[in-house]
């Protein structure tokens, strides 16, 4: 009890104090809105929907429940001589934790402006304006003063009280991408390499409303850098995926770097370019000095599922038991025919 009881604590602060922190996922290609506004339909296709779930540290009692969903498509005008188009996105999540309900919700839409820098290259700002809620319910927690001794008794008063309650505020988000992509050969299928970076601001200007009494509202910017790259080895069915992700939020950071293997079981038609591609990826993800998680990701057409697990390694082990979270991710992407076709 008096372990839960501190954990607790631990988790209000950090979400209601002066330090508080965004949400993350741990599978880092599935979750581009939350990484980057400029991304929202920077991609050859024409519209892209992805569905993310989390539940993390069960061993601690309640566990964290965050889920996702994005939906972004590109409004690219027709002919090759239109370098230049916007990108349209929008992205939910929910994230609750805990006896007392610790909850965070949020919605935002991002918009993008993307240009064509020849035949590989592309450059995307964008920008994104949402609002997150968050509240408490401390009623809800089990105190010991309301242990009679054998069992627990909620009549019992709990003599606690606190000024926490809900609040919500308004806030800008930046950034910008960039991506190359160049076909290699079409041995195998289409054979590619294709190279992203991103750079973000979230929480640029922020505007707090409800204020709490006695407790300072402070939501450090998060700054992103974020690089991912997919390397077909030529005439081969097998694909090479590093990634890296660096964030930082006031005083805290997360550096994410992983690798993944991409096994091509398919390959789309040659003939008629459209893409039938299906593959299996797996790897892992380190999260410095926090965990470890192993990744699995299947491909079918346009249709993509991932699944992956956090292995807590930090101090914080000893009371997690070395149990983290269980991931899920489902994408639908409406790719276009002939997707890596060189354009003149």
């Amino acid at each position: 009890m008096l372990r839960k009881i501190v954990i607790l604590i631990i988790v209000l602060i950090a979400a209601f104090g002066s330090k508080a922190q965004d949400i993350h996922f741990s599978q880092l290609t599935q979750t581009p809105l939350l990484l980057n506004p400029a991304s929202a339909g920077a991609f050859n296709g024409y519209y892209r929907a992805i569905l993310n779930y989390k539940s993390q540290w069960a061993s601690m009692g309640k566990p964290y429940s965050t889920f996702m969903g994005s939906f972004d498509l590109p409004f690219e005008k027709r002919g090759y001589s239109q370098r230049a188009y916007f990108g349209l996105g929008a992205n939910v999540f929910s994230d609750k934790a805990g006896d007392a309900h610790l909850a965070t919700t949020s919605a935002d839409v991002s918009v993008s402006c993307i240009v064509s820098m020849g035949n590989y290259h592309k450059l995307s700002a964008g920008l994104a304006a949402g609002f997150t809620l968050r509240s408490v319910d401390i009623s809800a927690i089990k105190w010991p003063n309301q242990y009679n001794g054998s069992s627990y008794d909620p009549s019992l008063p709990s003599n606690e009280s606190s000024k926490l309650g809900s609040f919500y505020y308004f806030d800008i988000a930046t950034g910008l991408h960039y991506q190359y992509l160049k076909p290699l050969s079409r041995f195998y299928g289409r054979d590619i390499i294709h190279l992203t970076i991103d750079g973000a601001m979230f929480h640029a200007a922020t505007l707090f409303h409800s204020r709490r009494v006695g407790i300072p509202e402070k939501v450090y910017p998060r700054y992103v850098f974020n690089s991912s790259l997919r390397y077909d080895l030529q005439d081969t069915r097998v694909g090479l995926v590093p990634s890296v992700l660096y964030m930082k939020q006031g005083p805290s950071y997360e550096l994410d770097i992983g690798f993944l293997v991409r096994l091509r079981t398919s390959k789309q038609t040659i003939i008629t370019g459209f893409l039938t591609e299906s593959a299996f990826s797996a790897g892992l993800v380190y999260r410095y000095k926090d965990a470890i998680i192993p990744q699995v990701f299947f491909e079918i057409a346009d249709f993509g599922i991932g699944i992956s697990y956090d292995v807590n390694v930090s101090s914080f082990s000893k009371s997690t038991l070395y149990k983290g979270g269980l991931e899920f991710s489902v994408r639908y992407s409406r790719q276009k025919g002939a997707l890596y076709k060189n354009r003149n």
